[in-house]
């Protein structure tokens, strides 16, 4: 039984520590689900994410929303000092590749239907000419008129 129950604690303590601590943006009218339980950053625990360069960094975001949208677009940068600077090679480029059904295992594209719930997953690599730096990673997914979602999360770039 106390084999059970730790087994149990320990399974309740990892879930409870994969989410990534992440903030609404303070422009954007989207808002996560549940801040706490919508966004997983590989490497990002619950203070500052470490992107180390030559790397990969797995997103997952839950998506819900509030109307339709027939494309999506990234909006993936790098905030240092107050100066937004794009990621290079994600910035403006088309999520819809990387949209799957709510439990995320089948690719669905878009268009994206108001209420339905979705996964965005993408992994990005940390180029190697990315300077060793502290930053806010801002990263929305959207259209022309507004974000399905948009967040922000410190990080620091390490070699």
């Amino acid at each position: 039984m106390k084999t059970v129950t730790y087994f149990a604690i320990l399974g309740a303590v990892v879930l409870a520590t994969s989410a990534s601590i992440v903030k609404n943006c303070a422009k954007s009218k989207s808002h996560l689900l549940d801040e706490e339980n919508d966004v997983n950053i590989s490497n990002c625990p619950k203070n500052k994410c470490s992107l180390k360069r030559n790397t990969d960094t797995v997103v997952e975001i839950k998506l819900k929303p509030k109307r339709d949208f027939k494309e999506l677009n990234s909006d993936i940068q790098g905030i240092i000092l107050d100066v937004p600077i794009p990621f290079l090679g994600y910035y403006g480029t088309s999520a819809c590749p990387h949209i799957y059904d709510a439990e995320g295992k089948n690719v669905v594209g878009c268009p994206l239907k108001a209420g339905e719930t979705y996964i965005y997953r993408n992994s990005f690599k940390i180029l190697p000419v990315y300077p060793t730096v502290s930053l806010v990673v801002h990263w929305g997914l959207g259209d022309s008129n507004d974000d399905v979602v948009c967040f922000e999360v410190p990080a620091k770039i390490k070699a």
